[in-house]
């Protein structure tokens, strides 16, 4: 890819953000990767492209990244539900993903599962649509 290396000095610029001041890898206040996801946007029962994303997730105030690192496959479960469903109600590779809307569902699916999760960092998003069937 061309973009590699900006893409990756975003990411790691996002995740500097949004850390708090002084935390680092094994402190508590740390971001804990969930990595990407790649889902098929579904309209009127084809395939009309894929929703691919990048995300991390940030501990809720007081809770410990170590903590949510463990609970780290089921919240990927979780998210992975609310992409899905978003993809198919929300998603077109024809239009903007609205980011606020899936940052709030994003939010909702990770905290159900885990009260120690705080915010999911939605590092990357890209809709592309399928390729056209001859």
């Amino acid at each position: 890819m061309r973009f590699s290396t900006a893409r990756l000095a975003l990411a790691a610029s996002l995740l500097a953000i949004a850390a708090p001041v002084g935390a680092s890898g094994g402190e508590s206040g740390g971001v804990v990767p969930l990595g990407t996801f790649n889902v098929p946007i579904v309209d009127g029962g084809r395939i009309d492209g894929s929703l691919q994303l990048a995300l991390a997730i940030a501990p809720a105030a007081g809770a410990d990244a170590a903590q949510l690192g463990a609970a780290q496959p089921a919240i990927r479960a979780a998210v992975l539900g609310a992409v899905l469903d978003f993809a198919q109600l929300r998603a077109s590779p024809r239009v903007a993903v609205d980011a606020d809307a899936l940052s709030r569902a994003l939010d909702a699916a990770a905290h159900s599962v885990d009260p120690a999760a705080g915010h999911v960092l939605i590092l990357e998003v890209r809709t592309r649509s399928a390729p056209a069937m001859p």
